[in-house]
């Protein structure tokens, strides 16, 4: 079967439709977090080995008001007088080895931090091989954790945080082999008594880029085919 010069045109053009549209689809893939935005306050509890949907707050981490990237609502970690406390929240989810994992969001201060004084926020990936429904994140780490430094750490690093600015940071890790279950986690490490922070927007993702190629390479495939026929 051969095709008009117009028709190969509108079949081209239908195909660039289709590769656009996955290409969207497969970048800006599901956040799986529950209240991303904290605007509804959704509370887990802490340990929350069965997964329930929700912001685990420890460590006088809680909903606030105070100050928002967008909307109403942030997550406030305080500073608890320094010394090393970390205050912090965390959702749990079930995971497979070899899964790709992309934790990010915005990080605020109202403080000045001062320069090598160890307060920072981490922004935190790590896997475990405890599994669902009865037990997740529990069980054995597997792996080193991933995370991201935001603020002033004292080996120097991650992404500094000026007073005042919401900031962006993201870390990406991979499960590695026995991993069943991940925890995606918000810590405040706090060496001083200014270090306060808020956070907001987070989103945790799973890249495909292979359903992106798939399509890609099919829409090839079939735009040779019909011109061989």
């Amino acid at each position: 079967m051969r095709f008009t010069r117009f028709q190969a045109v509108m079949l081209g053009g239908t195909l660039a439709s289709a590769l656009t549209c996955g290409l969207m689809t497969s970048s800006a893939s599901a956040n799986l977090l529950t209240d991303p935005g904290f605007e509804l306050q959704t509370a887990a509890p802490n340990p929350n080995p069965t997964g329930i949907p929700g912001w685990a707050n420890f460590g006088g981490a809680a909903f606030s008001t105070t100050v928002a990237h967008t909307g109403d609502w942030s997550l406030y970690t305080p500073d608890n007088g320094g010394g090393y406390n970390v205050p912090g929240t965390y959702q749990d989810f079930a995971a497979s080895p070899g899964e790709t994992f992309t934790f990010s969001g915005w990080v605020y201060t109202p403080n000045a931090l001062v320069t090598n004084s160890n307060d920072f926020a981490i922004l935190q990936l790590s896997f475990f091989s405890g599994s669902p429904p009865n037990n997740y994140a529990g069980g054995t780490q597997e792996g080193g954790a991933d995370g991201v430094n935001i603020g002033t750490p004292a080996g120097g690093g991650g992404v500094p945080l000026p007073q005042g600015v919401w900031t962006f940071a993201s870390v990406t890790g991979v499960a590695p082999a026995g991993t069943n279950s991940m925890g995606a986690y918000i810590l405040n490490i706090n060496a001083d008594a200014n270090a306060d922070f808020y956070f907001d927007d987070m989103s945790l993702n799973v890249p495909e880029p292979t359903s992106l190629g798939l399509l890609a390479v099919g829409s090839l495939a079939f735009l040779r085919r019909r011109r061989r026929a």
